[in-house]
């Protein structure tokens, strides 16, 4: 029946995008039907052969080992305040991680290395061929696919600067797959941070590079090329590393690396105490209306009621009926707030869940699609291009929805295949 139900859900996904498109007598086929058949591809060779079951292996192992490696620079800075051993030892299991020393220093040590792999020009070259597929089968414009390749390695406002000659010229459509890309991926920093809580390194690369092509797709149905784009046909130049050597890569990526892991913990502090204030309001909102009509009940939390309004979307992943409202609750809480308070949780509950749910979840979560990465966006874009500021703006909502929709997609895609 689960499958059943993830066969309607790879149906109603790309229906309600067309819902919302501008031009929906323009639906992209070539787009969308290439875009599917390459997340099968990906989905079957790393799910369902031996050889990819490697990948996913190895990928899990050398992200643990990169982030024991973190660890140590942890120690050296923070001392015993990083050493979870001893931490364990006199606090106790549930207290043998710091989560601002942990995710700190996980972020700035990938951030460097990536960093140094774009300098040495290997992070390119990955970039460039995983765009030159998605040109050559989609038929999207060079720009645009080397923006969403980016976006699964990098973050996104770090993607666009790798085609900045070309933003001021983007058409409408190429500006909404460029921001697209970005909410329906996650940069390496963050996942590194994500596998730290717990949450499978595999599944995380495999669900990156999954929702890459469904990312064009969902934005090419909501916005359809109707204008001549500057590189149709053809692919975009990279940007070159501003490093002037190694060491400078290095040290321009921890800097880079700080400043987000400041950034991801100020937003962690700063939601979770509006998630707890929320919750007391909602509380007492409840209790006062349950007293003016006289009954006796159990006010819901606020991840509750968004659970609720979730639980459909869940349902059409294939989510088990038992988990819908912990799914949809998790599901609710990455578009309000963001995917880390998400993956946070996620990794608070997946003992209690049904490990099909834990998967689907973490494949559905893999993206930045939230209120707040809209203002991110304009901000980060709109700085490297003032003068598309207001199509950034224009274009913020849709964009978070269509990343919504891909991330969505392709845990819908996944448990119909797994």
């Amino acid at each position: 029946m689960e499958k059943v139900v993830n066969v309607i859900g790879l149906v109603v996904f790309p229906l309600l995008a067309w819902g919302l498109s501008v031009h929906r007598r323009r639906f992209p086929w070539r787009v969308a039907l290439w875009a599917v058949g390459l997340q099968i591809l990906i989905a079957l060779f790393i799910l369902k052969t031996s050889f990819g079951a490697g990948i996913f292996e190895w990928a899990q192992r050398a992200v643990n080992q990169l982030i024991s490696f973190s660890d140590e620079g942890a120690k050296m800075v923070f001392g015993p305040l990083a050493d979870k051993e001893l931490l364990q030892k006199h606090w106790g299991a549930a207290n043998a991680t710091i989560f601002c020393i942990t995710v700190t220093a996980t972020i700035i040590l990938v951030s460097s290395l990536s960093s140094l792999l774009y300098y040495w020009r290997i992070l390119p070259k990955i970039v460039a061929a995983t765009a030159w597929v998605m040109r050559k089968t989609m038929g999207t414009s060079g720009s645009e696919s080397l923006a969403t390749a980016a976006n699964i390695f990098m973050g996104m406002t770090e993607a666009p600067l790798l085609i900045r000659p070309y933003l001021a010229r983007m058409t409408q459509s190429e500006m909404m797959a460029l921001m697209t890309g970005g909410m329906a991926t996650i940069a390496g920093g963050v996942l590194a941070a994500y596998v730290s809580f717990g949450i499978s390194a595999g599944h995380l690369l495999t669900a990156s590079v999954m929702s890459a092509p469904a990312a064009l797709m969902m934005a090419k149905i909501m916005f359809p090329e109707t204008e001549e784009s500057e590189t149709a046909g053809r692919a975009a130049e990279q940007v070159r590393s501003p490093a002037i050597n190694s060491i400078d890569a290095l040290c321009r990526g921890a800097t880079d690396g700080l400043m987000l892991s400041l950034n991801v913990m100020a937003m962690l502090l700063a939601f979770v105490a509006l998630v707890a204030l929320a919750n007391f309001l909602c509380t007492e909102v409840q209790q006062w209306a349950f007293a003016l009509i006289g009954i006796s009940a159990k006010p819901a939390s606020l991840q509750t009621l968004v659970g609720w309004v979730n639980a459909p979307f869940a349902w059409l992943m294939g989510i088990p009926k038992q988990d819908l409202v912990v799914a949809g609750s998790i599901l609710g809480e990455r578009i309000v707030l963001n995917e880390f308070i998400s993956y946070t949780h996620l990794a608070q509950v997946q003992q209690t869940l049904h490990p099909r749910t834990t998967v689907l979840i973490t494949y559905a979560l893999c993206g930045f699609a939230n209120f707040g990465s809209i203002a991110v966006q304009i901000g980060g874009i709109g700085a490297l291009v003032p003068e598309r500021r207001s199509d950034l703006a224009r274009l913020g909502m849709r964009s978070m929805i269509a990343g919504l929709l891909a991330c969505y997609f392709t845990a819908t895609l996944v448990g119909l295949l797994s």
